[in-house]
């Protein structure tokens, strides 16, 4: 617990402002903050680093089948993915693919797409571009048919890269603008290629653009550190995607932090890549890996199978998302508790004394009962693992704690944004309490400002009276994107005149430094999965349903489901009750679970209904009998304090929680 105590996170810079925190900085870079990647200022030079020091080590692997359906991993090295990229982005200037750059400040933007999962050819055009100086703009599947043309127009990309997989999706879209090319990872039947020739899109296979660079391989383009490395469209919860514009110093600055945050990675590390290459964690992650001289082993293409992945590859680091952890916690548990006698007893025993050890003193290896007992479970994940990383949202520390003890590693927690470049903040290995998201990156400086209407504020004390300041969580810093493409006015939005990001969220500066993400300025937030949830979009639909007059939907970050609150008409209920056959008060019926379960049924009806997905639709239902106006939970213009709803209901939340878990 002392070691843990003794951590300092982030330390307090310059004179405090009214109405906002002291400006925080890591301890390691306080005086100026980070800007390089082992003296490297761009992505291009952070692989070519790695290519000068470890030409022979496995760079990317691959998985294929071999005889009868077996299974194995084709490597590639660092010399032969560089040879391989130079002949890629040579075959793109020798075929002429980007034939007109648009135009970001004073530079050309050379713009690339790709739609795909991840694989071995995905990460070769990646360091292709950052070779060639191009900027790759990722496509997923989760972006939606409308946003693709939007995308197409407003980037007017020439060329796109794509897998089989996706041939259907893209020959489906309404409009290609500038669109001209397809570059195909996979060979496609003569029906598809015809397909794209109908639509005036001309197919050519990947081999012959690697072909076409070997007749001529040209000379590195030369970037600065703040040339466009990517964008990153942001599926949002309203509206079209914002493309966030990514620069070669964001990547390069996040990237260099990790060694100042404890992480420590080598050449020697192997990773699984299947979270989604477009989104920038998992850019982030692999770039980092890459540029240490690591490997990185595509995933199989099924995240069903992912298990069978991680016996093949063994990974040394393990990146995920709650959800996924979640699924882990729940498969190890419920085999440690279907064991019997003797063999459970010592199961318990050596949990129970890896717990304790892990609270007093932050210990996550124990040699008797690793051996003993926890050997097996490490195999959960390869049995290799030296670190777990989560992002994308908050997860319980229960689960945390639990993981740490049965897979024997150390569980680092970070929180970022797109807007970010991903890594923001990052819990240490050693520190033995969780519920937070650890220390600011070295490459920015955050604040927190008030937020009086939800009572949050810079001058809070907490119940040792020590200052613990509460507001929105803001960022500057090299981290920070250079603005969403093409739209001024919500860059402004998001980036003030002094260069700080408001992000939103609401946090709470521990006296160590630490941040802990405690709400949402917005009224949006995010479930374990990571998706955005927009409530009131939620409360309007069930607000229709007959018998509801009003409706408050609420999602624990650190669950996978939302769960809702709803005032019902009392007439309404007392006649249903009358058709159940229930002699009751109309407080009594609004706590029957045949009422609940018709609320619970209609509400999630008229959610399908009007096209609500899964997560959005609740899995539990309170009914509050008096009005959220009596209560207090209104403003003004009668629109629901959020907030204050939360704090209102929270035993009811832990309740209704509680039932599914």
């Amino acid at each position: 617990m002392g070691q843990a105590q003794s951590l300092i996170y982030a330390v307090p810079v310059g004179e405090k402002k009214e109405g906002e925190s002291h400006v925080y900085r890591n301890p390691t870079h306080v005086a100026k903050l980070l800007d390089n990647f082992e003296g490297e200022k761009t992505v291009q030079g952070m692989f070519l680093r790695a290519c000068r020091l470890y030409p022979d080590n496995r760079c990317i692997g691959k998985q294929i089948t071999t005889g009868q359906n077996s299974k194995h991993y084709r490597y590639m090295t660092y010399k032969e993915v560089k040879q391989n990229a130079e002949y890629l982005g040579s075959g793109i200037i020798n075929l002429n693919l980007i034939p007109k750059p648009e135009i970001f400040e004073d530079q050309q933007l050379k713009m690339i797409g790709v739609f795909s999962k991840n694989r071995e050819e995905w990460l070769i055009l990646d360091i292709a571009n950052t070779l060639y100086g191009n900027t790759m703009i990722p496509l997923y599947e989760t972006l939606g048919f409308e946003s693709l043309p939007y995308i197409f127009e407003q980037t007017q990309l020439n060329t796109l890269f794509i897998s089989e997989s996706n041939a259907q999706t893209i020959l489906k879209v309404s409009n290609y603008h500038a669109l001209k090319n397809i570059i195909c990872f996979d060979e496609l039947n003569q029906e598809i290629i015809e397909k794209f020739n109908q639509k005036g899109l001309k197919v050519i296979p990947y081999e012959q653009v690697i072909q076409a660079g070997k007749a001529k391989v040209h000379a590195y383009f030369e970037l600065s550190e703040n040339s466009i490395f990517t964008f990153s469209y942001t599926s949002g919860t309203t509206g079209l995607p914002k493309g966030v514009m990514l620069r070669h110093k964001n990547f390069v600055s996040v990237s260099g932090g990790v060694v100042f945050q404890g992480i420590l990675v080598s050449e020697k590390d192997v990773y699984l890549s299947y979270l989604p290459l477009p989104h920038v964690l998992e850019r982030f992650v692999v770039i980092t890996l890459l540029g240490y001289g690591s490997t990185i082993c595509m995933y199989g293409g099924d995240v069903l199978k992912l298990n069978q992945d991680l016996s093949m590859v063994k990974p040394t680091l393990f990146m995920s998302v709650p959800r996924l952890y979640f699924r882990i916690y729940t498969a190890i548990k419920q085999k440690l508790e279907s064991l019997q006698g003797a063999k459970k007893k010592l199961c318990e025993q050596a949990l129970s004394s890896k717990q304790y050890y892990l609270k007093n003193g932050g210990h996550v290896e124990h040699r008797f009962w690793d051996n003993m007992v926890f050997n097996k479970t490490k195999e959960a994940l390869g049995g290799r693992v030296r670190y777990m990383l989560s992002g994308s949202a908050p997860m319980s520390a229960e689960v945390i704690d639990f993981l740490k003890c049965v897979i024997c590693a150390p569980f680092i927690e970070g929180y970022g944004q797109t807007e970010g470049c991903g890594g923001s903040f990052i819990t240490k290995a050693e520190d033995s309490i969780s519920g937070h998201v650890g220390g600011v990156f070295p490459n920015i400086e955050f604040k927190v400002i008030d937020v009086p209407e939800m009572n949050y504020r810079s001058t809070d004390i907490n119940e040792n009276n020590q200052i613990t300041p509460r507001g929105e969580i803001c960022l500057r810093g090299n981290a920070i994107f250079a603005g969403y493409y093409k739209d001024e006015e919500k860059t402004k939005e998001m980036i003030d005149k002094d260069g700080w990001i408001h992000s939103g969220d609401v946090g709470v500066i521990r006296p160590n430094g630490a941040l802990q993400i405690i709400d949402r300025v917005k009224n949006i937030f995010k479930l374990s999965q990571g998706e955005y949830i927009a409530p009131e979009k939620i409360e309007g639909i069930y607000q229709r349903v007959n018998g509801v007059t009003e409706a408050f939907v609420y999602g624990d970050p650190s669950k996978s489901y939302c769960i809702g609150f709803i005032v019902p008409d009392k007439q309404f209920v007392l006649n249903l009750g009358n058709q159940f056959g229930l002699n009751q008060t109309f407080e009594e019926l609004c706590k029957n679970k045949d009422i609940i379960k018709y609320f619970l049924e209609q509400v999630n009806k008229q959610g399908k209904l009007e096209k609500l997905n899964g997560l959005e639709n609740i899995k539990q239902l309170y009914l509050e009998p008096i009005s959220f106006v009596v209560h207090g939970l209104t403003s003004n213009t009668l629109k629901l304090m959020r907030h204050k709803a939360k704090a209102f209901f929270a035993k009811q939340i832990n309740e209704l929680y509680s039932l599914s878990d």
